[in-house]
């Protein structure tokens, strides 16, 4: 009865405005054409667009584009549609802007294999490639499918398509291309393959439109996009139905539609079906996109999917951190995560040559490592992002943000992480150097910092002479890893005599690390020690309270370097950071690897926009850095105005500094 309510509350809301939405031929659709019909009013009917999403629509992978016709829909040619209309009537010739963008649109498709799903594989399975036999591909579809129904097929059977194709290409060989929500089990196939198989060869795996028809020299197909993508390649296309882009002269039609009078090239059709046609959103950061934008992000986020594919053993990873860690390794459909103690762990629970590695930071885990090199598995390095969290990873807060690296990790100096790579091969453009100045401007007036414990405070530097330069110096972790492998053997103390060794005459302020603070790391120096080469030490209180004065910050290998880099502060480095090495920093130590100067907006765009990972907090999906900040900033606030509760567990549930203590010592960090 609730969802009859419901249904009967909506009709009467749409009835009102006299504005009747409905999802193409589905029920929904038919039922706004009804409402339509019988009240008048003004009719829209949804539908995916032809770049749909990273997985399946039936595995609810959520869609970056859609398209809103008010005139019909445009895979049913029994009507006309809005892209029929534009396809009729549109000037193209005079439209050069649109010419050149639909010229690079389709070369990015092409070269990127983006397609309407983008899960699948662009590994072509080895009986295609090692037959050097001319090759013509018969597009499955799916049983019942919409685009059949109303495709204008009345003429003509499966059989007749199949009986076409194996006549009229007596030198090449018949394959199927089957769909992938047939692969996936979710629906039944169009084609009978107990039949087809005993004259074509079936193609069984799930791979990438594009990637498989670069390898084929006629696509026959009922109504399918795959035939307009076979068009992109520079396949022949014979269609049985009457799918959108058939009728033009660009396909070899076996049915008719008198509607369509015009003749067009390929690029034409594409600039109305892919850029004039849909609407694009980026869900990944919350706005509207256009076609150029989604077909970065799919080839970004795909990347990510695909590391996080099959099954995933991780090592190093303490217990309270797996319950963060797993949002940042989901992938299209359902992987598995093994969480291992040690290479028997791992071994014992499966772990094979298909497998892939993740270990947290540089933890050693020397077996584990020469037994991927034996086996040829695959490693990845993984350690927290550089815009963090609300409150310290040692409390036990929820990461944000992780980077997960395959070739090193970016606080190891001693080999060259993926990070590093970027910053020295990357070419940036300016959409993202302009985004980077954005973020940059965001980071500061909004004082963001990787863990954003403390509030703002004003501070008074007793001693301090007219004139004299400020120097913060930052305090670090002695154990971590970033010391270890980026500054052997120095230590806090060792960094505030350098200071003061190289700045006799500054006035030099020491802020401790929170985690030293906290008790819960290495790193401790008696204020009356530090006080012989610091003018004074500041503790509980935020980065931005104290760079608003510095003038320089003098480091080992702390963030806090990047961070004043981001407010416009002179920085010195003894150890070797990420962001030393690349003229924007003077630096003690130099590393021969690095070999670029970058801008600081290049320096932001690897660091913050390509490298790391991100997760919405509340949402667990994943997110650009923007949203995250957006959601970060609230968070400070509630954090800021509630310190009996210090940190925000799972986006939902706050946890106190005791109970954090006895699960600390609980879970053995």
């Amino acid at each position: 009865m609730g969802g009859i309510l419901f249904y009967l509350n909506n009709i009467v809301a749409v009835i009102t405005n006299q504005h009747f939405v409905g999802w193409g031929r589905k029920k929904t659709g038919r039922f706004a054409i009804w409402c339509h019909k019988t009240f008048g009013g003004t009719l829209m009917l949804k539908e995916d667009g032809f770049i749909r999403s990273l997985g399946l629509g039936v595995d609810a992978s959520p869609s970056l584009s859609i398209v809103e016709d008010d005139v019909g829909i445009y895979y049913d040619a029994t009507m006309p549609s809005k892209l029929e209309n534009i396809l009729n009537t549109y000037d193209f010739s005079s439209d050069m802007k649109l010419m050149y963008d639909a010229k690079k649109a389709i070369e990015l498709i092409v070269d990127n294999c983006i397609s309407k799903y983008n899960h699948a594989t662009e590994e072509i399975p080895k009986y295609i490639l090692e037959d050097e036999t001319r090759k013509v591909l018969i597009v499955a579809q799916t049983a019942g499918d919409a685009s059949l129904v109303y495709g204008m097929l009345q003429d003509f059977t499966t059989h007749d398509m199949i009986e076409a194709a194996i006549k009229e290409n007596p030198d090449a060989i018949i394959y199927i291309k089957m769909h992938p929500d047939v692969l996936s089990g979710k629906k039944k196939s169009d084609i009978d393959l107990n039949e087809a198989k005993e004259r074509c060869i079936i193609i069984r795996q799930d791979v990438n439109p594009i990637a498989l028809l670069k390898h084929f020299d006629k696509v026959y197909t009922k109504t399918s996009q795959m035939g307009f993508e076979a068009l992109l390649v520079g396949c022949e296309c014979v269609c049985f139905g009457m799918p959108f882009y058939a009728g033009w002269g660009i396909t070899d039609d076996r049915a008719s539609c008198e509607r369509r009078k015009r003749i067009l090239t390929v690029k034409e059709v594409f600039a109305a079906a892919y850029i004039l046609y849909p609407r694009y959103y980026n869900t990944y950061a919350n706005k509207s996109s256009d076609i150029f934008d989604t077909i970065k992000y799919i080839t970004c986020y795909r990347e990510i999917y695909r590391i996080n594919q099959d099954t995933l053993y991780f090592f190093g990873f303490s217990v309270w951190k797996w319950r963060f860690t797993t949002p940042f390794f989901k992938t299209y459909q359902k992987n598995t995560i093994h969480f291992c103690s040690d290479l028997s762990d791992g071994i014992q629970k499966g772990l094979r040559e298909s497998s892939k590695i993740f270990i947290w930071g540089k933890k050693p885990f020397e077996e584990v490592e020469l037994y991927a090199k034996e086996k040829n598995i695959s490693i990845y390095r993984v350690e927290d992002g550089f815009i963090r969290s609300v409150s310290l990873g040692s409390d036990l807060t929820k990461a944000y943000s992780l980077v997960v690296d395959s070739r090193g990790i970016y606080f190891d100096s001693t080999h060259e992480s993926d990070l590093e790579f970027l910053l020295n091969t990357y070419s940036f453009s300016n959409e993202e150097l302009q985004r980077a100045k954005t973020l940059q401007h965001y980071l500061v007036e909004n004082k963001i910092s990787k863990y954003n414990i403390y509030a703002e405070k004003e501070l008074e530097f007793k001693e301090l002479q007219k004139g004299q330069t400020i120097i913060l110096v930052p305090g670090q972790v002695e154990d971590d890893a970033s010391i270890i492998y980026g500054a052997t053997g120095m230590t806090n103390l060792f960094l505030l005599k350098q200071t003061r060794m190289n700045a006799p005459d500054s006035y030099i302020v020491y802020k401790p690390h929170p985690d030293v603070l906290a008790g819960n790391r290495k790193g401790h120096v008696e204020p009356c020690v530090a006080l012989e080469y610091c003018n004074s030490i500041v503790t509980d209180v935020s980065i931005d309270s104290i760079m608003i004065y510095a003038d320089e910050v003098h480091t080992l290998t702390s963030l806090v370097g990047f961070e004043a880099l981001l407010r416009g502060k002179k920085v010195t480095t003894y150890g070797l950071p990420f962001y030393a090495g690349w003229g924007l920093t003077t630096d003690a130590k130099s590393i021969s690897r690095r070999k670029r100067k970058l801008t600081l907006e290049e320096l932001i765009v690897a660091t913050l926009i390509l490298y790391p990972r991100y997760i919405h907090p509340k949402t667990n999906q994943f997110c650009e850095v923007e949203i995250l900040l957006g959601e970060l900033g609230k968070e400070k606030k509630l954090y800021n105005n509630n310190l009996t509760y210090r940190v925000l567990v799972d986006g939902r549930n706050f946890i106190s500094r005791k109970a954090q203590f006895i699960l600390k010592v609980i879970l053995d960090e």
